[in-house]
């Protein structure tokens, strides 16, 4: 559905479904009337159910308080590794808080809490645990106590909050990424021990020193090999590659960055006598190509790449069209360099990979395919040489070895914690899988791929592409919060739900020589039985009234920024007040786009801000000009939701401004109206007053405070 952003640039609603028959004219006669196609009418009629079933949901829904997504998704299993003592694993549950031991079957031995939204795990030399959360601003420590993981430390890291990927060095460095400021910092803790001349001290876990390394958009992990930190910015579309001191400090050696056209998702490294080897899963490393009336260019790859001892770039080694294969959207890999061998699953897709390379990695690779099950995203190696998965989509851990069935080891999620059933579970599938187009090749500008190819996890890529039409580029949006936020997309052309799950299938399989209306038998994708479907065939109204239902229940999650708080801070409140008089005339504090009395007065802001669900949209139903060119419809733009700003780098249709930072200092207040950017020959001036028509800066970081709540 990287395509729902596309999907909208297209003209021609698959819903707006002319059951008449028209007049055909050829050479200036007329000729007689087509029969008219019987789907036709069994769109329709689908067409109408659905949209009925989306308008009674909003009729019942209370938008101030719908659930988020990490509330519904289930237990999450997110990442794992192989534990330094016995027995066998530890994983994070993210939907659950929670960090597992697991038995070499798999089955969960210990449970511990763990940071808000774990996400990131690593293991320090001396078999320490660190974990932290995206939804937290703390880093837990677990130790080995006889047998048992106990936790052995926290530490409150205060401004440093959505954590998406830690490392662990030597001498008690662990380094951080860190997704709302899109920061690596590197941290020296200490771990109950007396500071120096203040043995009351003593017991406390502090951070006795911090660097800062860099910026990095949309950090997803981090990874220590021997003397480099690798982090993987999937905003930035690169992997960036620190060298660290002796002493596990950040040196001051520039990094070294492996940079692409697209995303990066994956990678796994190894230390060589000269240097790393870098396997990396990503989008095809070539420009997203709109212009063949589909989604051209965005298959899922496999790159090699070393990097010397000595630094320098990066050499591309070798490069594997892995949609080809079967896998799309790699985001669990395994490099093993003696002898060279790299395996891959794909969080889309029912197969996984193995390739070697006995002639080095330039040579042409081996290839061993086996089928599996989707939603792979992390994957960790057992002393017996089996892989174990992590599976979100599944809920499950599963095992894979040589010539056997995956071994699929559900969890189960506590009563009544998980508002999940296999009608919204089929619906998250269809997003996340090549369900929706299971016929697609990847041949030439054709490719495999799923929403998620340019929504990661539902948000956005990074990408700015040309949508095919004259000279408009765009933006990928995200694809949470589309219940209270229509009509939907840059251009507004689909009105409702029902519209974008039609546009989506249709574009989705545009090239695939399939119609995109089609049934599905349940033994042709035999692991939906995982989801709970027990339905022999899947028909197409049932996959579309499941996309809807998942689409209703694709909630933002909460933004870490207000977790924990109940106010503004004084900057924040000036913020406020700052955005009610010279920003909410546009981005109306609504809480659906569509309606204009879920306005709600100022009063209510602060409490809806700072509630978990963050859900006032900050956006209208209407279009506006504001001086970012091209405009990507006659009208101008629809304006667009401000929820989770932090989310959606770069800014603007265009993705002209890279920052907020940005997106401020160009606001201008002119006597004709306002401009986001200046065009079609406005200048910046003052009114006869002589006043600003521009944002100082005490305003600018002031309303900055604000924004980053939304």
């Amino acid at each position: 559905m990287t395509r729902v952003t596309a999907r909208s640039c297209y003209a021609g609603l698959a819903i707006a479904l002319a059951v008449g028959v028209g007049v055909l004219v050829s050479a200036g006669r007329a000729r007689s009337p087509a029969p008219p196609d019987p789907r036709d009418a069994e769109m329709a009629l689908a067409s109408e159910r659905l949209r009925e079933f989306d308008a009674a949901r909003r009729i019942r829904a209370d938008f101030a308080h719908l659930p988020t997504w990490d509330e519904l998704s289930g237990p999450e299993p997110y990442v794992l590794a192989r534990a330094p003592q016995s027995p066998g694993l530890v994983g994070l549950l993210r939907g659950d808080d929670a960090l597992v031991l697991l038995d070499d079957a798999l089955h969960e031995v210990e449970r511990l809490p763990a940071p808000a939204a774990p996400v990131a795990l690593t293991i320090a030399d001396d078999g320490a645990i660190f974990v932290a959360g995206e939804l937290a601003s703390t880093l837990a420590r677990f130790a080995w106590e006889d047998g048992k993981l106990e936790p052995a430390g926290i530490w409150q890291l205060e401004d440093i909050r959505a954590i998406r990927g830690i490392a662990a060095g030597p001498a008690g460095w662990i380094y951080v990424a860190e997704e709302r400021e899109g920061r690596l910092i590197a941290l020296r803790l200490a771990h109950g021990a007396a500071a120096a001349g203040n043995p009351r001290a003593a017991g406390v876990d502090r951070v006795v020193a911090r660097h800062e390394m860099g910026i990095c958009r949309g950090p997803i992990r981090a990874l220590r090999i021997a003397d480099r930190l690798i982090a993987d910015c999937v905003l930035d579309h690169a992997l960036v590659v620190h060298r660290l001191a002796p002493s596990g400090a950040p040196s001051t050696e520039p990094p070294v960055v492996i940079r692409h056209d697209g995303p990066i998702w994956s990678f796994d490294a190894v230390a060589t006598k000269d240097g790393l080897l870098i396997a990396a899963g990503g989008v095809e490393d070539h420009p997203l190509d709109r212009t063949i009336g589909a989604f051209g260019y965005i298959d899922s790859f496999l790159f090699l790449y070393r990097v010397g001892a000595k630094g320098g770039e990066a050499v591309r080694e070798t490069a594997v069209n892995l949609s080809e294969l079967g896998v799309v959207t790699p985001k669990a890999i395994v490099l093993r360099e003696r002898p060279l061998v790299v395996t891959v699953a794909g969080y889309a897709s029912d197969k996984l990979v193995e390739l070697s390379f006995p002639d080095g990695p330039a040579r042409q690779a081996a290839v061993r395919t086996e089928d599996f099950v989707p939603g792979s995203n992390a994957v960790a190696v057992l002393e017996d040489g089996r892989l174990v998965f992590a599976n979100p989509l599944l809920d499950a851990w599963i095992a894979a070895s040589h010539d056997m069935p995956p071994t699929v080891v559900p969890i189960a999620a506590a009563a009544g914690e998980h508002g999940f059933d296999s009608e919204t579970r089929l619906g998250e599938a269809l997003f996340f899988t090549t369900l929706m187009a299971p016929w697609n090749r990847a041949e030439g500008a054709l490719s495999r791929f799923t929403c998620e190819t340019c929504h990661y996890e539902g948000y956005v890529d990074g990408r700015t592409h040309h949508t095919g039409r004259d000279d408009v580029h765009a933006v990928t949006k995200p694809l949470l919060g589309l219940f209270n936020n229509r009509p939907h997309f840059s251009r507004a052309l689909d009105p409702d739900l029902t519209a974008v799950v039609f546009n989506e299938f249709r574009v989705a399989g545009a090239k695939s020589g399939h119609d995109a209306w089609f049934s599905l038998a349940s033994s042709d994708a035999p692991w939906v039985r995982l989801l709970g479907v027990a339905e022999a065939a899947l028909t197409p109204e049932a996959m579309r009234r499941s996309l809807i239902r998942f689409l209703i229940a694709f909630q933002h999650r909460p933004n870490p920024a207000v977790l924990g708080r109940d106010g503004f801070s004084e900057s924040e409140g000036w913020g406020a007040m700052l955005f009610r008089d010279r920003c909410e005339g546009c981005h109306e504090a609504r809480l659906a786009s569509d309606h204009p009395a879920s306005r709600v007065p100022f009063e209510r802001w602060e409490s809806l801000v700072m509630a978990r669900e963050g859900a006032v949209v900050w956006g209208t139903d209407t279009y506006a000009q504001t001086g970012v060119l091209p405009y990507v419809h006659e009208k101008g733009a629809r304006v667009p939701s401000l929820r989770r700003l932090y989310k959606k780098r770069p800014y603007f249709t265009n993705g002209s401004a890279s920052s907020l930072e940005d997106v401020l200092a160009g606001a201008r207040f002119l006597p004709d109206g306002f401009q986001h950017a200046l065009s079609g020959g406005a200048v910046s001036v003052t009114d006869g007053q002589g006043a600003e028509t521009t944002l100082d800066a005490p305003s600018r970081g002031a309303l900055l405070a604000f924004l980053k709540l939304l």
